[in-house]
């Protein structure tokens, strides 16, 4: 079986440090051509990896041996570049949020489902072995019932900001680093439908987006979430869950290198604590590679369009709750 033919469509530090490298690592996949209005960059790029490379998309999505294109180009354009990634019959994985707005983000998953081509949402850290050991404690019953969740997400002033502080190209924190909290509680809890309780979203120091929020989240068994995420802030990445007879804390929850070795620090009903170790990994490949695995699996790529819809829903929720303060 032939490896199935990937673009990267966006060439951002993000997609030339990242998403190219992973691309071209991941089993099963092959990088085959890069695309920007960027003109160096895609020279560069597609020097390096011996790819194709194209300025123009429409050129691109004419292209018949063009399997799947992944989109990294800003948040606010993925809508309309998710459209004409399905209207040329390719496979669209794409940078989270899928979209930015949740009639435009479904309006893509019922698309993709029409055609039968799978859409994926580029959460990376949700295919860490760390998450998944992490997830483990809860169902594994070893920290009894969760009573709480403090999750918090934040990064200090960026030197290339990029589009992240430019309102049209769907900058702002929300977009860009609270859906990690927001998804980390749907992915932990998959069975739940979030009441969101309280939700604020900030706009500081004349930006022209919002730079930190702050929600509630109750959850039918009685527990709550406190989700937090900011930019031009102190880096806080990590997530504390405090159960009936345990609790346990990481960080790096969402972001890290790829020898990063996962830290778990539990503490039983006395408080005392031990300490435990998970495996390191690159989870852009890994993400990837589950990613792969939909285009030959219904019933996975049916479960992905599922979760995607659920985080959308989450976030337009969000939003709502902190217009109505």
């Amino acid at each position: 079986m032939r490896p199935m033919r990937v673009v990267v469509w966006g060439l951002g530090r993000h997609a030339i440090n990242k998403i190219l490298p992973a691309v071209s690592a991941a089993s099963g996949l092959e990088l085959y051509g890069v695309c920007s209005r960027d003109a160096r960059s895609v020279s560069a790029c597609s020097e390096m990896w011996k790819c194709k490379g194209w300025t123009e998309a429409a050129s691109m999505l004419r292209d018949p041996s063009a399997d799947i294109v992944y989109v990294a180009t800003p948040i606010g354009l993925h809508a309309e570049h998710g459209k004409q990634v399905l209207d040329a019959r390719k496979h669209l994985w794409c940078e989270k949020p899928l979209t930015c707005q949740l009639q435009n983000t479904l309006e893509l998953l019922e698309s993709s489902k029409r055609q039968g081509l799978s859409i994926c949402e580029g959460l990376m850290y949700l295919h860490h072995p760390q998450f998944r050991q992490l997830s483990k404690y809860i169902t594994d019953g070893r920290l009894g019932s969760i009573k709480s969740i403090v999750c918090r997400f934040g990064i200090p002033r960026l030197e290339h900001a990029g589009f992240r502080f430019d309102p049209a190209l769907g900058g702002g924190a929300l977009f860009d680093v609270g859906c990690y909290p927001i998804s980390a509680i749907q992915a932990l809890f998959p069975e739940e439908n979030p009441n969101v309780s309280y939700a604020s979203i900030v706009t500081r120091d004349g930006s022209a987006v919002d730079t930190d929020g702050h929600a509630v989240i109750a959850l039918s068994n009685g527990a709550v979430a406190n989700l937090e995420w900011g930019v031009n802030c102190a880096y806080r990445n990590e997530i504390d869950i405090w159960g009936e007879r345990g609790s346990v804390f990481t960080d790096k929850i969402f972001s890290k290198p790829i020898d990063h070795i996962p830290v778990f620090r539990l503490r039983d009903t006395q408080g005392a604590e031990t300490t435990e170790y998970g495996e390191a990994n690159d989870h852009f490949v890994s993400m990837l590679q589950y990613f792969r695995g939909m285009i030959d699996d219904l019933r996975a790529a049916e479960a992905e369009r599922s979760r995607v819809a659920r985080r959308a829903e989450v976030l337009d929720r969000i939003w709502s709750v902190s217009r109505s303060r």
